[in-house]
């Protein structure tokens, strides 16, 4: 726990202030817009088609990723600006964008094996699809970043997949991130208690046309293993890509960029959750770039993604009783 203090202690020394705040400012004010208006939920995520959705959901990714990386070129270091940067900026939005707007396989599925035990696949199969493109469009602009063009930075590369979006064990520990989770039990209980929250949790809940013989526990556990999967590709492209790999070039300033967009791809989720999503952003931004190491991001992810589906359930089940 130390060693976190100690990075948190190292970031808000270092960053420029300016900088912090007005990537604060612009994560709020794209909350609100959202919120307002209803961008994600009620545009973007029902545009036709598909490709149309892509391109709503690049531009959205774009000004979230983009805009923070202009505020670092005016404020903090105008002479940063290279060629690899706007590559970089560029094509990182469209990679989430090709994540979130991918589909097709569930109408094959669902066509092909008839039934409840064809949607129920459909369902399942989603997650470790959109992990599989997300993980091989990674590893292609890997080769590209990393091995077709050296970064200029402080760290070299070790040409390495897996290390260089840090998916290692090295400066890993687990006890940190597990009273980390135990921190987060009472805002998790809190939110279990919103209306909001429980309209969107438990996602399982999604089974329930499965009834009146199920979900039974094994197609729950295992939905609930595929959920997990989708914070995995996360981690990796937020923390790993975004941060590990970008910060051996610009250091710590690679955190906020990330954090913003971190935060838009939220608009979909209740306010409290998109709020804290920006600060959550930071925090495992900040963790990932002083340790060189996402397996933390990763427990904290997937520890908080099922104590809330826990938080849910149990709440529902007193609501329901």
């Amino acid at each position: 726990m130390q060693a976190i203090l100690y990075y948190f202690q190292e970031f808000f020394q270092g960053i420029s202030k300016p900088f912090l705040v007005a990537c604060t400012l612009l994560a709020a004010v794209l909350v609100v817009v959202n919120f307002r208006w209803g961008i994600e939920p009620k545009w973007l995520a029902n545009l036709q088609p598909r490709a149309l959705r892509f391109f709503g959901f690049y531009i959205l990714y774009l000004i979230a990723f983009g805009l923070p990386w202009l505020f670092y070129l005016l404020w903090v270091k105008p002479a940063a600006y290279s060629h690899w940067l706007l590559a970089f900026v560029l094509l990182a939005p469209a990679v989430f964008a090709l994540k979130v707007s991918a589909g097709g396989w569930g109408d094959w599925i669902r066509h092909t094996i008839s039934g409840k035990g064809g949607r129920y696949l459909a369902i399942i199969a989603d997650w470790p699809l959109r992990l599989v493109i997300t993980v091989g469009l990674l590893f292609v602009l890997h080769r590209l970043f990393a091995g077709g063009w050296p970064l200029p930075g402080v760290n070299a590369h070790s040409g390495r997949f897996t290390t260089d979006l840090g998916f290692t064990t090295e400066h890993f520990t687990p006890v940190p991130y597990l009273l980390l989770l135990a921190a987060m039990v009472p805002l998790v209980a809190f939110a279990a208690s919103q209306p909001a929250f429980l309209h969107t949790y438990p996602k399982v809940k999604i089974l329930a046309f499965l009834a009146p013989e199920g979900p039974r526990r094994w197609q729950q556990l295992l939905y609930e293993m595929a959920y997990g999967l989708d914070f995995l590709g996360i981690e990796l492209f937020f923390r790993g890509f975004l941060v590990v790999l970008l910060c051996r070039w610009v250091g710590p300033a690679a955190i906020l960029p990330m954090a913003v967009f971190y935060c838009s791809v939220h608009f979909g989720k209740p306010l409290l959750e998109c709020i804290s999503s920006y600060f959550g952003g930071i925090i495992l931004g900040v963790i990932a770039c002083y340790s060189q190491s996402i397996l933390g991001g990763i427990l904290v992810h997937l520890g908080l993604a099922w104590m809330m589906e826990a938080a849910a359930f149990i709440s529902s089940y007193f609501y329901t009783n």
